[in-house]
């Protein structure tokens, strides 16, 4: 009974932390070029749950079942009911009649998810095992998926992937949700026209590379800038805007901006703004006032920018208010069911003290 219990308040928690990043995204929805965070949850590992002084063979898990193989863009879907897959990851093993794999950067076999885009991504999934319980390298082969969930590589077998289970295995139980993480949705926000020469908006994938004083180099969308005493060009909270040697010096703010990023005075080309597209983009990390920057211990992987730059424009946040109200009132329904389930199994231990162990 108590497992129910755990199930519900894991759920709550997990719910808890998806109406506290909803309702930081409605409070940003006028904020210049604000990206969405949104909440990923994963369910705990599903164990094996066994029989206790029970006589049920591995074997009962039917060979004659066949296996499932779909293939989706990228990778492989899989579904039996003749045994289990099972995969690895931070907090365990975990067993279930269905899957989708890929094959990660690494050369292994590993569960996938999608970002906002559609894109494939193995780098937070899970690792696939064999029946042995072995992670599975492929490398760069090609390979294929038999109806009896085996690796083929190559005409041969490489792995087997359905496992039947421990001795008296009947089936799998979890605890609930957990937190996985929280991603960054980086889809563009509408274009706003302000007619002021010193706002500047990317349309396309791009990011602005601003300098600290100290000389950090920190990465946003947000073209709202301005001038220093010097005539630099800077963010509100003092950050230069970086150019092909170091901060862009504007003068008095006469100055045209290319599609390209070029800053022109009295028709010349002074400067070049530097702007770069962001390959390992999930490797970046909010900072407040809608900066950016790389993880601990991650190199910026930076290719050229293929984008417009719009001057007297900025990007407004992509946040949709009327889609996050929606959510949050479906958030707070769920938490409100979770929450009568754990006052319903509070009472049943209430009573369960109370009267159940009661002599009379």
């Amino acid at each position: 009974m108590l497992r129910g219990l755990y199930t519900a308040v894991s759920a709550m928690q997990t719910t808890e932390k998806r109406l506290d990043v909803t309702a930081n995204n409605m409070a940003n929805v006028n904020t210049t070029s604000f990206k969405k965070d949104v909440v990923i949850t994963e369910s705990f590992p599903e164990v094996l749950l066994q029989k206790i002084n029970g006589s049920h063979l591995p074997e009962a898990f039917n060979n004659s079942t066949q296996t499932e193989v779909h293939r989706v863009e990228g990778g492989f879907q899989l579904k039996t009911e003749g045994g289990l897959f099972s995969t690895q990851n931070s907090i365990g093993v975990s067993y279930n009649r269905e899957i989708q794999f890929a094959v990660d950067a690494e050369g292994y076999l590993r569960t996938f998810s999608r970002d906002a885009d559609g894109q494939l991504d193995t780098s937070s999934g899970s690792l696939v095992l064999d029946t042995g319980g072995n992670s599975i390298f492929v490398g760069e082969e090609a390979f294929e998926i038999n109806q009896q969930g085996q690796v083929i590589v190559n005409g041969q077998p490489l792995a087997n992937l359905i496992t039947r289970g421990h001795y008296n295995t009947i089936g799998t139980i979890n605890g609930g949700l957990r937190l996985n993480s929280i991603a960054t949705d980086f889809s563009q926000g509408s274009m706003e026209q302000t007619g002021n020469s010193l706002d500047l908006a990317l349309k396309g994938d791009g990011f602005f590379k601003v300098l600290t004083p100290e000389g950090e180099e920190l990465y946003t969308r947000n073209g709202s800038f301005t001038l220093n005493a010097n005539g630099e060009i800077i963010t509100a909270e003092g950050l230069f805007l970086a150019g092909q040697w170091g901060s862009i010096l504007a003068q008095d703010g006469s100055f045209q901006v290319t599609e390209s990023g070029e800053i022109l005075i009295n028709g010349e080309v002074v400067d070049q703004i530097d702007i770069l597209e962001i390959d390992n983009i999930k490797d970046l990390r909010k900072r407040g006032e809608g900066y950016f920057y790389p993880e601990e211990g991650v190199e910026i992987q930076a290719t050229a920018f293929t984008g417009e730059v719009l001057q007297g424009f900025l990007e407004a946040s992509n946040v949709n208010p009327i889609r996050e109200m929606v959510d949050m009132i479906s958030i707070y329904r769920t938490y409100e069911s979770n929450q009568k389930v754990v006052r319903s199994y509070d009472e049943l231990l209430q009573k369960a003290v109370n009267d159940i162990g009661r002599l009379g």
